[in-house]
């Protein structure tokens, strides 16, 4: 059990009672000796249940109440007092406490309320985890496709273990879909999960963001901040794109893994880790050979499941498109779904779609947005109807070699189209491209000098 409890109480005597009394319980136990020190340390850690004395000096526990309630008000808080009054009882009640218990406290009522109160929180976080899954859930991988049943199936089989899991697939292909129904059917959905691309994470501070910080430790967050792991305690992470981190992240990645514990940035207590680990790469495993160091990879690697491109299930497409059609005019409050005819269909079954289920999502919400009118319910399209920039993607490359006389000409439109499309699903990191295509990384800088290939913030 992880479950988190503080106490705050100004007698050390009544602090070390209930600290014994519920770590001999099972639970991990913080203290503190004032309303402010219990408001800072709130700051930096998220509580199962807190026990508050109401009087204490400084601030008194109604105002550290009111304050607690302001940084997380569905931490169930039990008010404790040997000299309270009705009225005070009354005001805390209206305050938010959970219950109130005059001293001297019964150990077996006080293990009844804090099991109670605990239960509560979790039944409320489920409850919310549900209804923002609701909108996942409806997105789940779609299709009879053996390829993306054989995917569903191993999501099935691993999902209630503890062993890290990778998912692979190109951008777009539904991997944080998977991610998603991995941890719903895991047994640990009441609980929480966070998501961390590692491509976006700052050179130097994945510690800070996967294990938090003290207060002071870090420049960027002066009072200290939560890591993604505890937000994440006793559910699940997903950690986007692991071929982007550095080889000093990927050590911490493999500590993690390997110990189940971690310390926060400027603490050296570690703190017992109960998280699942999903991680998720578009590179082809080949190339993660290459970035990640051999023994995290032969952790992540022995549970590997890979998404196909959508360009690989054609006879979905149909199913597809209807299923997000549907989804899109609920999430725009739409008052019927755009169509397709067969025309329109078979354009789309025949289209690669390079952008998988994003790509097509965002297609067919421009479908909607652009074609459906309140005088066509059931909007129509036909391959003449359909926006261009379906079929005009399917072209491009022939129409874009129209000025195109020679063979060279047309070999170097061909390079800049590929370098580029590449550059761009891998926020134009040079030597994660270089890797995915199989050409050194100085060669790929000369064709794109050669090639008039620059970012267009730096056009």
């Amino acid at each position: 059990m992880n479950t988190v409890i503080l106490v705050v109480d100004d007698e050390q005597a009544i602090r070390t009672a209930l600290q014994g009394l519920f770590e001999d319980e099972g639970y991990l136990v913080t203290t503190a000796a004032s309303g402010e020190e219990a408001i800072a340390k709130m700051r930096k850690t998220s509580y199962a249940c807190v026990l508050l004395d109401i009087w204490m000096p400084g601030i008194d526990g109604l105002e550290t109440l009111t304050r607690m309630r302001q940084i997380d008000d569905g931490v169930p808080v039990i008010m404790m007092s040997g000299h309270a009054t009705i009225d005070t009882a009354v005001r805390a009640t209206k305050q938010g406490a959970f219950d109130f218990l005059e001293k001297p406290l019964s150990s077996d009522k006080l293990l009844i309320q804090v099991r109670n109160a605990i239960e509560r929180r979790r039944l409320q976080q489920q409850n919310a985890l549900m209804r923002t899954m609701e909108p996942q859930r409806a997105n789940e991988l779609v299709g009879t496709d053996p390829l993306i049943v054989d995917v569903r199936k191993k999501i099935a089989r691993v999902a209630q273990g503890r062993k890290p899991v990778l998912l692979l697939g190109e951008h777009g292909a539904g991997k944080t879909l998977a991610a998603r129904m991995l941890h719903h059917a895991s047994g640990r959905e009441a609980n929480a999960w966070s998501e961390v691309n590692a491509a976006t994470v700052p050179n130097g501070r994945f510690d800070a963001l996967m294990f938090g910080a003290e207060k002071g430790a870090v420049p960027s967050a002066p009072n200290g901040m939560r890591g993604q792991l505890e937000i994440a305690e006793g559910g699940a992470i997903y950690l986007d794109e692991v071929g982007h981190l550095s080889h000093e992240a990927q050590a911490t990645l493999l500590t993690i893994v390997q110990s189940h514990t971690y310390c926060r940035v400027g603490s050296g207590r570690k703190l017992p880790l109960d998280v699942r680990m999903v991680v998720g790469s578009s590179l082809p495993l080949s190339t993660l050979r290459e970035l990640l160091r051999e023994d995290l990879l032969q952790l992540l690697t022995a549970t590997t499941i890979t998404l196909p491109p959508l360009h690989k299930r054609p006879g979905d497409i149909p199913l597809l498109v209807e299923h997000l059609a549907k989804r899109v005019a609920a999430d725009l409050g739409a008052k019927g779904i755009v169509r397709f005819d067969d025309s329109a269909m078979e354009v789309l079954r025949q289209y690669r779609w390079p952008g998988n289920l994003r790509e097509m999502r965002n297609y067919i919400e421009r479908c909607q947005i652009l074609h459906f009118g309140d005088d066509a319910p059931h909007q129509v399209l036909t391959k003449k109807t359909m926006p261009s920039v379906v079929v005009g993607a399917q072209e491009g490359l022939v129409q874009g070699l129209d000025g195109a006389t020679t063979f060279a000409a047309a070999k170097a439109h061909f390079e800049k189209a590929f370098i580029r499309r590449n550059l761009e699903q891998h926020d134009w990191n040079v030597s994660h491209t270089a890797a995915a295509i199989g050409v050194e990384r100085s060669q790929l800088h000369r064709k794109m000098r050669a090639l008039g290939i620059v970012r267009e913030e730096e056009a």
